[in-house]
This record gives C-alpha cells, structure tokens and sequence, in this order.
C-alpha cells in the first residue's frame, strides 16, 4: 500500500485525494501536517487513521511515504515544496508555485538535483479541449502559429474579494491566482517558454470604504447590494448556498486585488500573445480560452463551451468539436491524479513538472512588476 502525506489539508487537496481514489489505487493518506491537524482529526471521520502533525518538517521526519502533496495557502507553497525536496519524495505541488521572485529563486535551486518528479497543479494544459488543440497545431495543418489571443472572463470572482483570496500578502494578486494556469497552457500550445511581458491591471470595481470585518450576514444593505446572497438568489437566478455564509463585504476599504487585467508575452520563438482577464463578468459571460492564428488556419477553444472550432483561412471550411462531460477542472484534475499516482509508482511521468511551475510563476511576477512600473520586463531570474 501507498503511503501518502499531506502537507495542508484544505478543500484543494481533499477533491485532489478523492480523484486519486477514483482509480482504485491502494494508497492511505498515513499522515497530514496542518496547524489544524487535531480539530480535523476529530471533525473528519476519513482521518481517523491518520497521524496528525502540526509541522511539516516533524510529519517528513517520523512518517515513512511514498509522495506528498502540498496543499497549503499560496505563500507557503514553496516553503513547503523545498522541505519534500530535501526528502526527495514524489511531490504534488499546488499553484502558485512561489509568489515572489525570492521563492521563485529558492524553488528552483531546491529542485536542481531532485530526482523523483513533481506534478504542479495545471490541469488545464491537460484538458481533451487542450491535448486536441495541441494535437492539431502540431499537425501543421494551421502552419505555424504566428500570434495568440487569449482571455479568461471570470464568472465566480466573488471569491477572490470576499474569502480569503483577498488577503493579497497571502496570494500575491491575481496574476498570480488566475493567469498562471493561462501562461501556462500557452506555453504548452506553442511548446517555447515567455521571454518578455508587459502588462497593466486595475480595480475599479470591488473595494471601497467598507469596514474590512464586514460580512454580507452582518449587513443592512442585503437587498440593496447586488453581491448579497439574497440578490445572488433574487437577480441572478442562483441558490445562496453557491455563496458560502459569512461572505466578507467585497466593497472593504483593505481589497488590493486587482478586478481587470492585461498583458503582452512575446515567447521566445517570437510569438506574441495577448491575455486578459477580468473578475466582474457573470453569467454567460464567463469565456476562458484562446485563439490561436496560422498563416493556413485559425484554432479557438473555450472550456465553458467545451468547444473547439477550426477554421481554415484559404477554403471556407469550419470544423467544430465538442467535448461532453468535463469534470473538476474539465476533466484536467483527472489527468493530474493520473500522473501524480504513476509517478508515485515510479511508471511514468508527470505532464506538468516543476520547470512549468517556476516559468508560469516567474511570467506571473514579472507582469506584475510590468504592471507597477509600466516598465517591459524579461523573464529572467
């Protein structure tokens, strides 16, 4: 049997152990480290044969395992990465990867000389709707890819104001949060890694003089505010318990997040691509994909659609695909629990490795930088 640790157990974490169980692998969860560890022994029946630690390095240090996985809030990723390097154990590393370039730096000297591998939570690289975008650019059917236009429209960007994402000292921005799963799928599209960035984000509509301990059961303003549970149910057609309780005001005087953003990479194959992103848009609004343009043909992919549409630029042939189903993550989730299992097992390899992981992360920064500066920056160390 598959021993495992887990280094913060959090709801992350918790969908990732039940997709790795889906495959009927035999493995237990031996141990988990979270400063939580005892109230979550004693609230969660599924750990009930578990050790508990409330220190990483004290759970690395006493348990025998197979591979841990990380699953922490975002500024202890790297710090949590580096103490499993040491022990060199099969990894699965939540994103970000690092949220500053120190960590980004310490990350990738920890991993020089680890031998095992690592799978960085990228499920969307490993999506059908991707693997078949992929498999059709490196047909040649489309010539080579000249230029990429990309964007994710948010439709859920309530969480990234009124849990605990807004705490930017945590998460590092939304560049960070949300665009280094796209950097990331276009860097795997194209196969080249982003050499230069430039970038801007504002926030011109979360925020504002709202006290920061206000919560949406607290306030008077329910019926008034379109953010409230109640007008989640009332306006937008959806159930409250989509919203969780004790929602904090999204409109707090302490919100740095930015709620719209954009940016240039050119890769250093010289393919330019342009990224934006916004946390405001509802509905059917909601789009995450990419256009992706040849010199014989054009590729466009969204997942809320689960479509991919091919069109050719010198006949007038359109072919379209869909993918039914999903999944976590459309299906990608899937593909990470596959992967990090076999590497686990030392029969395969992961498909999104620490190299992705650092370069995204790296890409992520430097557009931030790009964006507080309004300086080009190189995606450089």
């Amino acid at each position: 049997m598959l021993r495992l640790g887990v280094i913060g157990y959090g709801g992350r974490i918790r969908g990732i152990i039940s997709g790795l169980r889906a495959f009927g692998v035999d493995f237990t969860i031996a141990a988990i480290a979270d400063p939580r560890g005892p109230q979550l022994k004693q609230d969660l029946e599924e750990l009930k044969d578990t050790a508990v630690y409330e220190d990483a390095d004290a759970m690395l240090d006493s348990e025998t395992l197979d591979g841990a996985l990380v699953g922490t809030r975002c500024s202890l990723h790297t710090p949590m990465a580096v103490k499993v390097a040491a022990r060199q154990l099969p990894l699965f590393l939540e994103k970000p990867v690092a949220t500053s370039l120190q960590q980004v730096r310490a990350l990738k000297e920890a991993f020089t000389d680890y031998q095992p591998e690592v799978v960085v939570s990228f499920p969307l690289r490993l999506t059908s709707l991707a693997l078949t975008t992929k498999e059709i650019i490196d047909s040649g059917r489309l010539g080579t890819i000249e230029h990429v236009q990309a964007w994710n429209n948010v439709p859920y960007g309530w969480c990234y104001y009124g849990s605990w994402y807004r705490d930017y000292n945590e998460t590092g921005g939304l560049f960070l949060q949300k665009a280094t799963h796209d950097f990331d799928y276009l860097s795997f599209l194209l196969g080249s890694q982003p050499k230069w960035v430039c970038a801007m984000n504002s926030r011109r509509v979360y925020g504002g003089d709202k006290p920061e301990d206000l919560r949406c059961d607290d306030c008077a303003e329910q019926e008034t505010c379109i953010e409230s549970p109640f007008n989640l149910f009332y306006r937008r057609g959806q159930t409250p318990k989509l919203q969780p309780s004790g929602l904090q005001c999204m409109f707090a005087e302490s919100i740095r997040n930015e709620d719209s953003g954009n940016a240039i990479v050119e890769f250093e194959s010289g393919v330019q691509a342009s990224y934006s992103q916004n946390f405001f848009a509802r509905n059917k609004a909601g789009a995450r994909g990419a256009r992706l343009f040849g010199y014989r043909g054009t590729i466009e992919f969204d997942w809320y659609t689960g479509e991919i549409r091919v069109m050719e630029h010198h006949s007038p042939r359109v072919d379209t695909i869909r993918f039914e189903g999903g999944g976590s993550h459309f299906g990608g989730d899937t593909e990470l629990c596959h992967d990090f299992l076999r590497i686990v097992q030392r029969t395969g390899h992961s498909r999104s490795p620490i190299e992705a992981g650092i370069i995204s992360a790296l890409t992520c920064l430097k557009a931030r930088e790009s964006a507080a500066t309004r300086t080009f920056q190189e995606v450089v160390l």
